[in-house]
């Protein structure tokens, strides 16, 4: 690998990085209590009815399932996208 090519990468992952903790410490430090809302209680106290096995499965498969799904496709569009924009013509 050429030491412009590295650099890039390294560029990146700085850059990355650095929007990831922005991101982070604006929305944890703007919301404090958003760990301790009334939904995240509600979800552990209701875990009994879901019949799953843990408690990230009976969120995103039970109570969250359209939203999830909804998630599923968005990501599905997006990444079809860039591979027609991306491909390569033989």
């Amino acid at each position: 690998m050429t030491k412009m090519k590295w650099f890039t990468y390294l560029l990146s992952a700085i850059i990355l990085m650095t929007f990831g903790l922005i991101f982070f410490s604006t929305v944890f430090l703007s919301y404090p209590d958003v760990l301790h809302s009334e939904m995240s209680l509600y979800y552990l106290d209701h875990l009994s009815l879901t019949k799953a096995v843990n408690a990230v499965s009976a969120i995103l498969l039970d109570f969250r399932a359209y939203d999830t799904l909804g998630e599923i496709l968005v990501l599905f569009a997006t990444i079809s996208g860039v591979m027609l924009i991306l491909r390569r013509e033989t």
